[in-house]
């Protein structure tokens, strides 16, 4: 037992782990404590949280949620997607994407994934359209961007949208372009393994403005007073205040993330690219030591993309040993997290 505590205290332990709280997020809550709650107005840091998140992944809207499957959910609904209507989704993710379909009421419909980089795979997408395809829901999975291209161009092909999942991408990048910044609209998630966290939350970005006030009503009760950018709206107080006056443009739910949420968010935000660049050290050190194991495959990272590594993705050869066996070896040498991939989601429904 002292033996382990003396592990647990050494300074090469420490080196191995990812702070998960930037010591500024203090600051923010503190700003947030001073100034109090009000009904209606906050202290600014969750506008400045949406605006500097967007800036940063190179568009000009951005829709704090509680979550990061409601933004998902916003981001579908908002596009009048719904009963009959398809969305494509990849068959391995986590289910919240294929969930956010089923929550909107439409289908979501599976499409295969690359053997290799373990992403969409483009041909079977094209495969599954039909006449009810709406949307396409692109996962950034374990940190690598999907081909956004050819994405793209099929959405244009057959008038679809395109929503991607980066709730595990942060910083990753796609042809010299930043991932979130190529699709009519970007999920993220600030859920306690993401890059950035402050224990639950999310955020959808666009660069669309009347797509983006459509995402803000669907996350805040369809108020006919929203419009892109909070603080905006012209109609006056006296007009609102009316007994007659109609305050539901739409439906909406209450997704709305807590200012206090967002001050954690907002000082994670100031130092993401730190977060990305350690996870990307890590990375770097596990594909050493692998590279000359010939049962274990990792994750392809096509040369014209940056993974941001959420996590470090491996596939054991049939030639190797089972999970199991390398599981129990990896654990009884010291290493911990080592998960298996998700089933495809069609076989937990």
């Amino acid at each position: 037992m002292e033996k382990k505590r003396d592990m647990l205290k050494s300074k090469d332990l420490k080196t191995r782990s990812i702070p998960r709280l930037a010591p500024k997020a203090s600051q923010y809550i503190q700003e947030f404590l001073d100034y109090g709650i009000h009904n209606t107005r906050g202290c600014g840091i969750s506008l400045r949280l949406e605006s500097e998140f967007a800036e940063k992944f190179g568009c000009k809207y951005g829709i704090l949620h509680a979550n990061g499957t409601a933004t998902m959910h916003s981001a579908l609904i908002a596009a009048g997607i719904g009963a009959g209507d398809e969305v494509i989704v990849p068959s391995i993710t986590a289910g919240a994407t294929a969930f956010v379909a089923l929550y909107a009421n439409a289908v979501p419909v599976f499409a295969d994934i690359d053997s290799d980089t373990f992403e969409i795979d483009l041909k079977d997408v094209e495969r599954k359209i039909t006449p009810r395809t709406k949307a396409i829901i692109p996962v950034a999975l374990y940190g690598l961007a999907p081909d956004l291209d050819a994405i793209m161009e099929l959405a244009r092909k057959h008038n679809l949208l395109v929503i991607e999942d980066n709730a595990q991408c942060y910083l990753g990048y796609y042809k010299g372009r930043i991932v979130g910044s190529i699709g009519h609209a970007a999920s993220f998630s600030f859920q306690g393994s993401k890059h950035l966290t402050c224990g639950d939350g999310g955020i959808t970005i666009t660069n669309n403005p009347e797509y983006a006030a459509n995402i803000r009503r669907a996350c805040c009760f369809g108020y006919s007073t929203i419009t892109s950018t909070p603080g905006s709206n012209t109609i006056p107080k006296e007009l609102r205040a009316h007994p007659m006056f109609e305050r539901h443009a739409s439906l909406g739910y209450n997704f709305r993330l807590p200012e206090i949420a967002a001050a954690i968010a907002l000082a994670e935000l100031e130092r993401l690219d730190e977060l990305v660049a350690m996870r990307q050290a890590l990375a770097a050190q596990l594909a050493q030591v692998i590279k000359n194991c010939g049962w274990l495959i990792p994750q392809k990272t096509p040369d014209y993309c940056v993974h941001s590594y959420w996590t470090y993705v491996m596939r054991i050869a049939e030639k190797g040993p089972s999970w199991e066996e390398f599981r129990k070896k990896f654990v009884e040498l010291g290493g911990n997290g080592w998960y298996g991939a998700w089933l495809p989601i069609i076989k937990n429904l």
